[in-house]
């Protein structure tokens, strides 16, 4: 059951998000600017927070916990874990290069509490601040080329073990 606040006085947005890799850079007001779209939610162990093929429209940090990052096994029932990610740690980011379908699906592995920014408030703060946009896909951009490199890494690993 994931439960929905947008309660900025509660917890410090700006705070979370000067840890979060693609926020790296930022001044204080320009996290600012980006801690005014956040909004604050609530998960529970196993709670699914969007499923692969979903339409992606956000991107989510995590404040608190740990999140599974699974892939669907053609045929099975089961899931391949891909990724578990813990606090400040960024997912659902391909939904700010694509507004294709999520490729995976993201799964509470303990009680979690997330920040969720809309792909579309964030990009009209980038049509009016330029700086920001740049800073954050250039970020972004790394982020996706550090995650590309350890899949590649896995892939040769199941290769190889194969």
């Amino acid at each position: 059951m994931t439960t929905k606040e947008h309660s900025p006085m509660a917890i410090d947005f700006r705070k979370i998000l000067a840890h979060v890799e693609i926020f790296k850079g930022l001044s204080p007001s320009e996290l600012d600017l980006i801690s005014g779209l956040c909004e604050h939610h609530k998960y529970r162990n196993g709670d699914v927070i969007f499923t692969e093929h979903s339409k992606g429209k956000d991107i989510y940090v995590i404040i608190k916990g740990r999140v599974c990052i699974e892939l669907g096994i053609k045929g099975k029932t089961d899931f391949a874990t891909i990724q578990r990610l813990g606090d400040s740690e960024l997912f659902g980011e391909l939904a700010l290069v694509s507004s294709g379908p999520r490729s995976a699906t993201a799964r509470c592995e303990t009680d979690c509490e997330t920040i969720i920014i809309s792909r579309e408030a964030l990009f009209d703060l980038f049509t009016s601040n330029n700086r920001i946009g740049y800073v954050v896909m250039t970020n972004l951009a790394s982020l996706l080329a550090t995650r590309l490199r350890k899949t590649n890494l896995q892939l040769l690993a199941c290769f190889l073990w194969e």
